[in-house]
């Protein structure tokens, strides 16, 4: 406070309410900024405990120890029993918690509804640019090849 006043008692007029004003304005900033960061940190969680509802026998899972499998059976208790190994190296079944999963394939409603709002978004972009160079697939299937890339030729024989 002690530099406030320096700079305060410095200033004359409307000059020495310009700091209060900064740092009212830089406060005001900071709380928004908490605020907004806080909410997208919920929508995550939500969406994260969404995702464990929707883990059922089928879905891939990696767990936060790194263990990745696929998903067996899926208990009364908050638990899941996950398959690792393959039939050469011999399978293994682990019981886990469901909140170990880090990551899975299996997806919750909120985040169907997001990508079908932006498949929609993306049909509606299509449907006003049809001139638009079409994009590849986003699940890594192999696309037509890019213009650029000139297939390879043979060299020719002479006679």
């Amino acid at each position: 406070m002690f530099l406030l006043n320096l700079l305060a008692d410095e200033a004359e007029g409307w000059q020495k309410y310009s700091v209060y004003i900064l740092l009212g304005v830089i406060v005001v900033l900071i709380v928004v900024w908490l605020l907004l960061s806080g909410r997208k940190n919920k929508q995550r969680q939500k969406e994260y405990v969404e995702q464990l509802e929707a883990i059922g026998p089928g879905n891939k899972v990696k767990t936060a120890g790194g263990i990745c499998g696929i998903v067996v059976e899926v208990c009364d208790d908050n638990t899941v029993i996950i398959e690792t190994g393959s039939e050469q190296s011999g399978k293994s079944y682990i019981k886990m918690d469901k909140e170990l999963i880090a990551q899975t394939d299996a997806k919750g409603p909120t985040q169907i509804a997001r990508e079908q709002a932006e498949a929609a978004k993306k049909a509606e972009k299509a449907a006003k640019n049809p001139d638009a160079k079409p994009q590849l697939p986003e699940s890594g299937e192999a696309g037509p090849a890019a213009p650029d890339e000139a297939p390879e030729e043979k060299p020719e024989e002479k006679e």
